[in-house]
């Protein structure tokens, strides 16, 4: 008999842990395992990705999608919500907002509970932390599994429940598994690593589409692809290109395929220093592979990351790489398979340059990358989710 597993996620919105999610939705087997992914928004770009042998449930607060009754309780969930032009009332009730969110996650946990009332599953897999106690009080399992996808600690939510229900914590690098358990001791024993996959196949069909605008030919283009937030260090990416453009590296494009909370804020910093004709915000793509492969030189400026699906996807299209060291050091093999270097504007501005100047550096990595490919790395790391998921 098959097991019965649920993965359980906030949204299927463009973004490299839904893309993460995805590829490995799809890459499980079928005629082992029986699959439900339930998504607690309404947030569905990534949706038409995900194979039709894995059953899709969304709960959406506020639209009825896949259960037969609506939530109801959608009015007391915006009152928790912060808004531009409160009502009177809104403003009335924010003190009693912490009150207000824990009434209405109970509400909406019954509704989960109540519609998947008669389903009971071997695991539920934990994919967003964020849905950790919805799932742990809605959904009948035999165990738990939780994924912690984060590369900082102290900015990022830490369910508790999550922690203390769930047979074992799964972060994505080792870098994050040492630091999760300095961070939560008492749950070191439960902390394991398993590794994103990239969908190899997928990446290299995608890279061949047709872009919305094309690269100059003749300039060195550098693309970055992520959400427009402080983490990615977008606005340390704007500093290093003033740095080389003030050197005379006038032929230099750097392109960002993203959107995100900080466009505004990115577009005033391109202004104010003065180079908008280099440094160009592409937006939100659907398919970002024809820009990477596009690319001279993938950028990945990262403050922190934890284990990047999009340098994996680099990585499948053989570009050469130059990222900060907090983010892919454990994915690049500095002066190997790419370039790793400080986390600060005049180092990312000093390796760019480097790398300008000496193209056959690049030519090495581009080979390292075709020699040793991603196939096998994707094979083991499926293997050890099964045996996370068939542990008796």
């Amino acid at each position: 008999m098959k097991k019965k597993i649920i993965f359980v996620t906030e949204a299927l919105w463009i973004g490299g842990i839904e893309t993460a999610l995805v590829n490995l939705l799809n890459r499980m087997d079928y005629d082992k395992y029986n699959v439900t992914c339930l998504v607690i928004r309404g947030s569905l770009e990534m949706a038409d990705r995900i194979t039709s042998k894995c059953r899709l449930i969304v709960a959406d607060r506020e639209n009825t999608i896949s259960f037969p009754k609506a939530y109801k309780y959608s009015r007391l969930y915006h009152l928790t919500e912060e808004s531009e032009n409160p009502s009177r009332l809104h403003k009335a009730m924010m003190w009693a907002v912490p009150a207000i969110k824990w009434v209405e996650n109970r509400l909406y946990i019954r509704y989960i509970r109540e519609n998947l009332k008669d389903e009971h599953f071997d695991t539920c897999v934990i994919y967003s932390d964020r849905t950790a106690e919805t799932a742990i009080r809605g959904i009948h399992a035999d165990r738990y599994l939780m994924f912690y996808h984060h590369g900082a600690m102290r900015r990022e939510y830490h369910d508790e429940i999550g922690y203390r229900k769930s047979e074992k914590i799964i972060t994505v690098s080792e870098k994050t598994l040492d630091a999760l358990k300095l961070f939560r001791p008492k749950y070191a024993d439960k902390v394991a690593v398993l590794h994103n996959i990239v969908d190899i196949e997928n990446v290299l069909k995608k890279s061949r589409e047709i872009p919305s605008c094309y690269f100059p030919n003749a300039n060195f283009n550098l693309v970055s692809c992520g959400r427009l937030s402080e983490a990615k260090g977008y606005d340390w990416a704007i500093q290093a290109m003033k740095i080389l453009l003030d050197k005379g590296h006038t032929d230099l494009n750097w392109w960002i395929v993203g959107g995100g909370p900080d466009e505004a804020i990115l577009r005033q910093q391109i202004e104010e220093a003065g180079i908008g004709g280099h440094f160009h915000l592409l937006g939100m793509q659907s398919n970002p592979y024809p820009y990477i492969a596009a690319a001279d030189l993938y950028v990945q400026p990262s403050r922190y990351e934890n284990y990047s699906v999009v340098i994996l996807e680099a990585m499948a299209l053989c570009k050469p790489i130059l990222a900060t060291i907090p983010a892919a050091q454990t994915q690049i093999r500095s002066g190997e398979n790419g370039l790793l270097c400080e986390a600060d504007p005049e180092s990312i501005a000093k390796s760019i340059e480097y790398l300008y100047h000496h193209r056959e550096d690049m030519e090495k990595y581009v080979q390292a990358l075709k020699d040793h490919g991603l196939d096998k790395q994707n094979e083991e790391i499926m293997a050890s989710l099964y045996r996370l998921l068939d542990r008796k």
